[in-house]
C-alpha cells in the first residue's frame, strides 16, 4: 500500500493534459534517505505489472488505473494516457518519500485520514483472508464415512425413505412472502394465496402443487422445514438462493416403495459434509480467540435507552 499525502499530491489530470506541475522543494544533500514505507504491498502477479520503481518503491499498472479512474479492472490504459499518468505517479511518489523522510507521515491528522481511507482495504483483507482460512480448515476435515451415512439413514429413515406431497408459495420478494404467510395464517386458503403468485397454466395445471416427490428430489432449502411439518401444517418463510422465498404446505407424507440406503447414500454424504462445513464456520477462530491478546480500548456504540414517558 502506498502513502499518498493528501496535502502534497499533485493533480494527475494536469499532468495528463501536458501541464507541468511545479517542482518539489529540493531536499538538502545531508538529509537522510527516506525510510521504506511500512504498508507497502508488493505486486506478485502479472496482472499488476510493475511499470517503474522509485527508490525501490513499485509503481504498478493498478496504480495507473486508479489514477486514471478507469471503471473496468481488466481495461488497459491507452498508450497516450499511460506515459503522462506514470510520470505523474513517479513525481507523486518522490514527493511522498520526501514527506516521509521529514516525518510528515507522523502528523495526527494525516494518520487519522489515512486510517479512514484504509478501512475499505482492511475490510477486504479481513474478508478475503478470513474466507481463505475457513476454506483451509474445511479442506482439512475428514470426509464422512459410509458408516456415518448409514447411521444417519437409520436415525432418519422415516423421513429419508418417504415421499411428500407439497404445495408452495414462491416469490422473489421477501416482503411479499411475509405478506402471503400472514394471509394464510389469517385463514385464507393456501391455494388462493398461491394462485395469486403462480397463476394456473393454460391447461389449468397448478404450478404451486408439486405432487408427490421422493425425499431425495425435494429441494435442499425445503428439507429442514419439511422434516418438522406434520400433514396440513404450513412452514414459515424459507430463504433460498437467487433471492427466492417460499412458504410450504405439507399435504401428505407416505413411505416410499423404492427409497433405500443405496439411493440415499450420495445425498446423505453431501449433507454430512455440508453440516461439518457449517459447524466449522460457526466455530472458526474459537481457538485463535482464546490464545489471542485482545485489548478493547473503547466500547462499541450502542443505541440510547428509550425515554420513559
Amino acid at each position: 500500500m502506498r502513502h499518498f499525502l493528501p496535502l502534497l499530491v499533485l493533480s494527475l489530470a494536469a499532468v495528463a493534459c501536458g501541464q507541468r506541475a511545479p517542482a518539489p522543494a529540493p531536499v538538502a544533500p545531508s538529509a537522510p534517505q527516506p525510510p521504506a514505507l511500512s504498508m507497502t504491498v508488493t505486486p506478485t502477479t502479472i496482472d499488476d505489472s510493475v511499470l517503474a520503481t522509485v527508490n525501490g518503491q513499485p509503481v504498478t499498472i493498478s496504480d495507473v488505473r486508479m489514477a486514471l479512474r478507469l471503471t473496468r479492472a481488466d481495461q488497459d490504459p491507452e498508450e497516450a494516457q499511460l506515459g503522462p499518468a506514470l510520470e505523474g505517479l513517479i513525481r507523486q511518489e518522490i514527493i511522498v518519500q520526501a514527506a516521509v523522510g521529514i516525518g510528515l507521515d507522523k502528523d495526527p491528522k494525516y494518520q487519522a485520514d489515512y486510517a479512514k481511507a484504509a478501512a475499505p482495504l482492511n475490510a477486504f483483507r479481513r474478508r478475503a483472508l478470513g474466507d481463505a482460512y475457513y476454506h483451509a480448515k474445511v479442506a482439512a476435515l475428514p470426509p464422512p464415512t459410509d458408516a456415518e451415512a448409514q447411521q444417519f439413514f437409520d436415525a432418519n429413515r422415516e423421513i429419508l425413505a418417504s415421499e411428500v406431497h407439497v404445495q408452495q408459495i414462491l416469490t422473489r420478494d421477501l416482503a411479499r412472502a411475509n405478506a402471503a404467510l400472514q394471509e394464510v395464517q389469517a385463514g385464507n386458503p393456501f391455494d388462493d394465496v398461491a394462485r395469486g403468485l403462480l397463476p394456473p397454466t393454460a391447461d389449468n395445471q397448478k404450478p404451486w402443487d408439486g405432487g408427490w416427490q421422493p425425499w431425495q428430489l425435494v429441494p435442499e432449502p425445503w428439507r429442514g422445514a419439511l422434516a418438522k411439518l406434520k400433514p396440513g401444517e404450513v412452514s414459515g418463510v424459507i430463504v433460498g438462493p437467487a433471492k427466492r422465498f417460499w412458504v410450504l404446505k405439507l399435504l401428505e407424507r407416505r413411505p416410499s416403495k423404492t427409497a433405500d440406503f443405496a439411493q440415499a447414500k450420495a445425498e446423505i454424504l453431501k449433507h454430512l459434509t455440508d453440516q461439518r462445513a457449517e459447524a466449522a464456520r460457526a466455530h472458526v477462530g474459537d481457538e485463535l480467540m482464546g490464545a489471542a491478546k485482545i485489548v478493547r480500548h473503547q466500547a462499541p456504540p450502542h443505541k440510547p435507552a428509550p425515554v420513559e414517558e
